[in-house]
């Protein structure tokens, strides 16, 4: 029995049966996370004792009735404050950074009963999937190591380390990441899940998301972390997300940019494999209405130009005076800019340099006021068309996987290509979610987005499509021999 293969409802009903052991379980994943470690170097934080201690809590526990999550492994971005482990956000200033609370979201977790096997790794700050800005190098991807996975979060769930994991979501890269790596992922509707301990670099914009190999561990992982009045009024009746996934309506309709395949770096391979999937749509009764959303193409340079404003004010305080790695300097200021030009990537440095120009009286008015403009141009286009349809569809990404020693670097370019599709949805703050498909060998995804609060509406058009469990990639093949 391989609990890489178990869901959720399956880990905590084969634990309170006796068939599955925590002390079982937890040797597994520590055998298999080392291994993984050396192969995709997708955590920044693993600890085999914290792990260890976490099953015997949970194994001491008197608790008759099991929380739902009992025993299922969790994997963490390290963006997302923990306070057991470190959380470095992949960036050199941050390096030794040991926060003194714990997010929202992992009390919520530990709470339910999950165990969480460590801290993964990411593009610094959560920016991009280019895999070329982590202080603790890239993460390789499992599906073929010589591209990027995106995060180490989606890794660890496509090599069968963790049933679920948590990480953020600023242009899209949740999903972008998922894409790659060949797993769901959603990013919920703006303060669904409480944002509370995630190190953002654009408040207005980010957001944790869910990555998971099957819909309804995405489902379970909701229901737990889908705080009631965090983001609706108390008086909202939430949804027991993994009861309704197969009631999907008899007729749902699906919205397709008209001019989805204009996206730029599009591969032919995807854009006919897109094709390919929206006959299949059509054949399962589902109906393709292809829309005109004009200002669409935009979202990537709005959402650039919105996040780095924010993220040049939301990074000003790493200036190695109160915490945080310091490159001393004669005076103050020799030291703020010695700092902050060690502790920083090239690829980071220049998307704040760019946020601090946009900052400036002189661009401020006819660049960042018109960001926001064409930001509520792109919402309101986004919600005329999911009120007529229940759906947006597109490719998640306009490629596969990057590799990682392509030149020149991938992914430094702004606005990034690779959040053509995905960055509306941030824009906007509605729920969007990558379902994996192939092509070439090669994972990519169709990218679903909702109105506001809609996230049901996603699963359960997920969960239609699951017709089998998702294949894993042949690395996971290797870790069931660990």
């Amino acid at each position: 029995m391989d609990p890489a293969n178990l869901s959720v409802q399956q880990i905590t009903a084969k634990i309170n049966k006796k068939e599955l052991l925590l002390t079982e379980l937890g040797a597994i994943l520590a055998g298999r996370s080392k291994y993984a470690q050396k192969k995709l170097n997708l955590f920044i934080s693993f600890d085999p004792q914290l792990f260890t201690e976490q099953i015997k809590k949970n194994e001491q526990s008197t608790q008759v009735n099991r929380p739902p999550l009992w025993g299922v492994p969790v994997a963490i971005a390290d963006n997302i404050t923990t306070v057991d482990q470190k959380t470095t956000c992949a960036s050199r200033l941050l390096a030794a950074y040991q926060p003194p609370f714990e997010a929202q979201a992992v009390s919520l977790l530990q709470e339910n009963g999950a165990l969480l096997i460590g801290k993964t790794n990411l593009e610094e700050f959560g920016l991009g999937c280019a895999g070329n800005s982590s202080y603790f190098k890239p993460v390789k991807n499992p599906w073929d190591i010589k591209r990027t996975a995106g995060s180490g979060a989606a890794a660890a769930v496509a090599s069968g380390l963790a049933t679920f994991a948590l990480a953020s979501d600023v242009r899209g890269e949740i999903r972008q990441a998922a894409s790659y790596c060949g797993v769901i992922a959603l990013k919920p509707t703006y303060g669904k899940i409480p944002r509370e301990g995630l190190i953002d670099s654009a408040s207005s914009l980010e957001q944790t998301g869910i990555l998971a190999r099957r819909v309804s561990d995405l489902a379970w992982a909701l229901q737990v972390l889908a705080v009631p009045g965090n983001n609706n009024p108390p008086a909202v009746k939430r949804p027991l997300y993994p009861e309704i996934l197969g009631n999907i309506p008899a007729k749902t309709r699906i919205a397709v940019p008209a001019d989805w395949d204009q996206a730029p770096l599009l591969e032919e391979g995807i854009k006919n494999n897109f094709r390919e999937q929206l006959n299949k749509l059509a054949r399962v009764g589902l109906e393709i209405n292809y829309v005109t959303l004009p200002h669409f193409q935009y979202a990537s340079l709005v959402a650039t130009i919105i996040g780095a404003v924010e993220a040049f004010s939301n990074l000003s305080n790493l200036d190695g005076v109160r915490f945080g790695y310091r490159k001393e300097g004669k005076h103050l200021q020799e030291m703020y800019i010695k700092t902050r030009s060690a502790g920083f990537s090239s690829k980071l440095k220049k998307f704040l340099t760019l946020g601090g120009l946009l900052s400036t009286k002189k661009y401020y008015n006819s660049h960042f006021l018109q960001g926001q403009k064409m930001r509520s141009i792109i919402k309101k286009e986004l919600l005329d068309c999911l009120q007529e349809n229940e759906l947006l569809l597109t490719p998640t990404t306009p490629c596969n996987a990057i590799l990682l020693d392509s030149s020149p670097p991938a992914g430094e370019e702004l606005p990034d290509p690779a959040a053509y599709y995905t960055a509306a949805a941030n824009l906007a703050g509605f729920p969007s979610l990558n379902f994996p498909v192939s092509t070439n060998g090669l994972p990519y995804g169709l990218q679903f987005m909702a109105k506001k609060e809609d996230e049901g509406v996603l699963l359960q058009i997920a969960f239609l499509l699951e017709k089998e469990p998702i294949k894993w990639p042949i690395f996971a093949l290797e870790l069931q021999e660990v």
